[in-house]
This record gives C-alpha cells, structure tokens and sequence, in this order.
C-alpha cells in the first residue's frame, strides 16, 4: 500500500491512497493543475483514478472533480452531498456519482469503507474508514467536536488522520471578520488543537503507527506550535506529523 496527503489546508484538500493496484483519492479539492502535476510524479494520470472518496461539498475539498468527467473513475459520496455538488457545479453532473448511505459500510475493490458522520455545517459531512490487510485508515478533518462515532472511529485507526486547525488565541487576534471567528469554533465548525490532542491522549499509542495532523489554519496556528503541545503524548509524538498548510505533501507512507 502507498498513502500520501498530496495538501491539506483551506486553500486545498486531497489524498492518494493505493491498495493493491486500486488507486483512490480522498477528497479533490487542489486546483486541475496541482492534481494532474501530482499524479504525474507517479507516473499516473486522472484516468488511472479509480474512485475519489468526497467528505463534503465545500470547495476546498471538490474543485478537482470536473477533470475525472471523461474519465471511468467512480465518485462516492452520500446523497445530500452529491446534490449539493451538483447545484454548485453543474460540471459535476454527468460523473459517475455512487452513492452511498452515511453509517453504513461497503467495499469498493477488496477495500471496506465505513463513511460516518462528522459535525460540520454542510449538509451531511463524513469522515471515512478504510479497512485493507491488517489496517484500518481513518480519515477525519473538517469537523467541530468529538462525538461518539467520532471516537470510535479513532479507537479503530492504526493509520489516523486529524484535523487540528486552529490555536484559540490567534484565531482571536486575526484579522478576520467576528461572524467566521465563530463559525470556527463552533461545534460545527473546525477542530482546535486542544481537541486534537486530547482525542490523541485517549487513545491507545501502541496500536497507531502513524498519525497525521491536518487541515492546518495558514493564519490561525503553526507548525511549532502544534509541535510544543504535542509534548505531554510522550512516545506517541514519534509518530505524529504534522502536514504543513503551505502548499505541501506529507511524507510517503508505504508497506
């Protein structure tokens, strides 16, 4: 298996995971460019996608999706999501949409997918859990708070990604408007780093072996920051690396 994070912050979302010859995309929200150049470097194109897995419909996490119109790759998402992304894009009308019901699992190419819901204020955002050989990747960002199946999921992970956008003190002092300060920290909002770690701290470290922190505010948080309270989760920081919001991959993970 090979998994990277091609970028993760507000400006962009997008994930490359392969699993026996079956190539998958979490999220497609880097510009057609950035896509395509990515795919490059492994020697592929959008037509050897062959499915992306959509959390919800903003933007930063769709805007790729009209380049895999010519192509065969299926586009999975639930249906409030699927709806709404058409409305916003008509481009995205004549893909090859699969739909899926939140809460209830099903297998895509040998891969068994659990899509569970997340608190985000769209219509019905997901996070994602991928069972293939011995590990269950779970994928998590863009959500507010921590709720039970939320958790679960989490518990269930060896490969973990997580959202930890935002630091309270300088999302306060930032420059933006006082309405979206809110819509932030609200519990359909964004995930601050308080919450990541102590979802982290709950959690059993031998069982992870890689965790990613993600969806990182470029104005609200740092790299250095995040890195000094990771300090107190003892050996289980070894594991954790945080993917920089500014326009980079995480590092490779294979096996």
């Amino acid at each position: 298996m090979f998994f990277q994070i091609i970028e993760t912050s507000s400006a962009g979302n997008c994930a490359f995971l392969s699993v026996d010859g079956t190539n998958i995309l979490i999220d497609a929200g880097l510009t057609v460019k950035k896509t395509k150049s990515y795919l490059k470097t492994l020697g592929l194109s959008t037509s050897d996608i062959d499915a992306v897995f959509i959390t919800h419909e903003h933007i930063d996490h769709r805007r790729a999706l009209p380049s895999f119109a010519e192509c065969n790759t299926k586009i999975f998402a639930n249906a409030l999501t699927a709806e709404s992304i058409c409305y916003l894009d008509q481009d995205t009308r004549n893909l090859h949409w699969r739909i899926f019901e939140t809460g209830v699992p099903f297998e895509f190419s040998g891969i068994r997918i659990l899509p569970f819901p997340i608190p985000h204020d769209t219509n019905e955002a997901v996070g994602y859990k991928f069972e293939f050989g011995k590990h269950n990747l779970v994928w998590m960002t863009d959500l507010g708070s921590i709720p039970d199946s939320v958790k679960s999921a989490a518990q269930e992970a060896d490969i973990l990604v997580l959202e930890s956008n935002y630091c309270p003190v300088m999302l306060e002092h930032s420059k933006r408007p006082y309405k979206l300060k809110k819509r932030i920290q609200s519990r359909h909002g964004h995930l601050s780093n308080a919450d990541a770690i102590f979802l982290l701290s709950s959690l059993d470290p031998s069982k992870l072996i890689k965790v990613y922190l993600a969806h990182i505010s470029r104005e609200c948080n740092s790299i250095e920051h995040i890195g000094e309270l990771l300090q107190p989760l003892g050996s289980m920081k070894d594991i954790i690396e945080i993917v920089s919001p500014f326009s980079a991959s995480s590092k490779p993970f294979r096996e």
